[in-house]
């Protein structure tokens, strides 16, 4: 019996909402669990709250913050700070209602609250397109997977949420205003997926590759359609974000060191693409004789285009080399753990069952949709899956440069197995269809980055829930069509279970035993022991001691040179100015700050750097070699500060520094590393 409108759409808000109730309650501890006022459990959020307490203070960041990397200042024009700016006004507009709110409870508490908007947009979405039990299972796996916990729980401090958050919203308005048939509603959702897309791009550097997402499902639609239609919303959606990057933000004008090629990555495609429809609709409408080769046109269109896109490539790669090696192989990134490759054991602890039932998902819906043909897309996605969860384990088999060829392999193959089945369909594609190549592109993207940095797991959160619920639907319906069609069955059974009733209860089954079995390793248990593990504050309680010392006593423009992740924390906890921090803005200036500080040859070396970038003080933490000059025999020049008693034994150390006449500054320790910003120095 069909249940009434009304009822049916509370079902739907109530489920919806458990589902964010659910996400909330895991990431929200119990007063005892959040970190103590003032901190945060990760480096960065220290950063943001800088930025934002910077932004309440002026209404804006200045063009370069003077209160780091000095003397030279951190050039904000090469960041995308709009979560800074989230941040401070949300705090401005809560605090008109509710003063007792400080912008440190908006910071904290702001990873939280993107991740569910974000989980609730993914949600509402999928159950109008696939149902209420689907896309409930999605929130509930999505919501409860220690790899989506980590980074969006209460004091995380990070932008990472925010991102995720736009990069669902970015996808999910797009997907509904290629759905929507009402002109009207069509040019809103447009205009909505378009403007968030340009938050996106003001967000993040990497939000490139959410954008990539959208931008494939175009070339899919681009290659499947015989007809050019929507070409006036498309270049409406196009002029919502590209036009206005660019004059928002100098990282997309004049981009330099790691926003070099933000421009060609970002505001470039979509171009290329309004540029291909735009010429295929010409020739189709001008040359009769090629309006039954329309598909083939767009086939030659998108491989020129590819051509030109690798001939780019291969004319800067000596730039994208220059780019990318401050990433991979400095000393500094090397010693990140985020950036590190994660290992099978990570894989497993985060995500369990469902890395398997999503990836399988993934590889076998294709030959549910498009039997035969799946298989293009199908075998390329199991070599994929392979290669990069089961990385740790191949590579002993067949060593490293195999395994990384294979992968590539892979890669390539997705690449051509998508572009296979687009040449093969015709016009009509299901939405269903659609919003499973989406979930696959987001799939291969983000697992294809996370393989060589352990930081993006979070953004495959989305595609695993999804290729997890997608395979257990697979599942239950071969079951249920099995039962129902069994002899043992009887006619009463068939009539007093019908398919749905069937289907959602062998659904909770499996769902039941992915979430609680095994019990001592099951979902769940990882899910709250994740949420746990996640609430240590940073940094150590001995290390604030020293802050707080520094805030009370030392004057605002004291400039301390110390350890590079604990540079935005001293700004802020310590209230003092810093040479470097955990931004990694100029590594050459980290490494610089090693070999002539620590590895110093004399003590009128390091005095020479330090005067260079105009150190006040000088702290000394576990973080810094065992065997830096600082723990050797120091001149009156070194006046220890902190602690006042035991401080030879001290595990934290500060000194003023009173710098002898006859030290001179050296402009080679401001040498960046970037040709740019040196030849404007003129420190070539």
């Amino acid at each position: 019996m069909q249940l009434p409108q009304p009822i049916q759409k509370t079902l739907k808000a109530v489920g919806l909402l458990s589902v964010v109730v659910l996400a909330c309650w895991i990431r929200i501890p119990s007063p005892d669990g959040i970190p103590p006022p003032g901190q945060f459990t990760e480096t960065d959020g220290y950063f943001y709250y800088w930025q934002a307490s910077l932004i309440s203070e002026h209404g804006q960041l200045p063009a370069r913050d003077l209160h780091r990397w000095l003397p030279l200042g951190r050039d904000l024009g090469q960041t995308l700070n709009l979560y800074g700016y989230v941040l401070a006004y949300t705090h401005k507009a809560i605090a008109l209602g509710f003063a007792n709110i400080t912008l440190y409870h908006v910071c904290i508490y702001m990873p939280v609250i993107c991740f569910c908007i974000g989980l609730g947009a993914l949600c509402l979405y999928l159950s109008h397109t696939y149902g209420l039990l689907f896309s409930s299972i999605v929130g509930i796996l999505l919501a409860t997977l220690p790899g989506s916990i980590e980074r969006s729980t209460v004091g995380f401090g990070d932008r990472d949420a925010f991102c995720l958050m736009i990069g669902i919203l970015s996808v999910v308005t797009y997907l509904v205003s290629i759905e929507t048939e009402i002109p009207r509603k069509r040019l809103i959702w447009t205009l909505a997926s378009g403007f968030i897309v340009f938050l996106g791009g003001l967000s993040w550097e990497g939000f490139g590759v959410f954008l990539s997402v959208i931008i494939v499902l175009e070339l899919w639609r681009f290659l499947t359609s015989e007809t050019e239609s929507g070409l006036g919303l498309y270049a409406l959606w196009v002029c919502c974000f590209v036009p206005t990057l660019y004059l928002a933000s100098p990282a997309y004008r004049s981009g330099y060191a790691f926003a070099e090629h933000l421009a060609a990555f970002v505001l470039i495609p979509p171009l290329v693409l309004l540029a291909m429809r735009a010429i295929r609709y010409l020739l189709i409408s001008k040359v009769d004789r090629l309006r039954p080769h329309t598909r083939t046109v767009s086939l030659g269109l998108i491989l020129t285009s590819v051509t030109l896109a690798l001939g780019y490539v291969w004319i800067q790669q000596s730039t994208f080399a220059d780019t990318t090696v401050p990433i991979s192989n400095s000393p500094v990134m090397q010693v990140m753990s985020e950036l590190k490759p994660p290992n099978y054991h990570f894989w497993v602890y985060r995500y369990g069952a469902i890395l398997i039932l999503g990836s399988l998902g993934f590889i076998l819906i294709p030959l549910t949709f498009w039997k035969k043909q799946g298989i293009l897309l199908s075998l390329p996605l199991t070599v994929f899956t392979i290669s990069s969860f089961f990385r740790e384990h191949t590579d002993k088999l067949w060593g490293e440069p195999f395994g990384n060829a294979l992968f590539g392999i892979a890669l390539l193959g997705c690449a051509v197995g998508l572009l296979r089945l687009a040449w093969q369909l015709k016009n009509e594609v299901s939405t269903s269809e659609f919003v499973f190549i989406a979930c696959c592109l987001w799939f291969i993207a983000w697992v294809a980055l996370t393989r060589d940095a352990k930081r993006y797991d979070l953004f495959i959160g989305v595609p695993l829930a999804f290729g997890a619920t997608s395979l257990l639907y697979c599942v239950t319906e071969t079951l249920t069509q099995s039962l129902r069609h069994s002899d043992y069955v009887t006619d009463k059974f068939r009539e007093d279970f019908t398919p749905i009733k069937l289907k959602s209860g062998a659904v909770l089954l499996l769902l039941t035993a992915v979430m609680f079995l095994p019990l001592r390793h099951a979902h769940t248990y990882r899910a709250r022991s994740t949420a746990e593990n996640m609430r240590t504050p940073s940094p150590s309680p001995s290390m604030v001691m020293v802050m707080f010392w520094m805030k009370t006593t030392l004057p605002n423009t004291a400039i301390v040179a110390a350890h590079w992740v604990y540079g935005s924390q001293l700004n802020v906890l310590g209230g003092v100015k810093t040479i470097t921090d955990q931004d990694t803005y100029l590594q050459n200036w980290i490494l610089l700050y090693n070999r002539h500080v620590h590895n110093a040859t004399s003590e009128r070396e390091a005095l020479e750097y330090l005067k260079t970038h105009g150190a006040t003080h000088i702290m000394l933490t576990g973080k810094d070699p065992s065997r830096s000059f600082l723990h050797g025999e120091l001149s009156d020049a070194f006046l220890p500060v902190y602690p006042k008693k035991d401080f030879n034994n001290a595990s934290i150390k500060v000194w003023e520094l009173h710098y002898p006449p006859d030290i001179k500054t050296d402009p080679k320790h401001l040498k960046t590393g970037f040709s740019e910003i040196d030849e404007a120095l003129e420190l070539k």
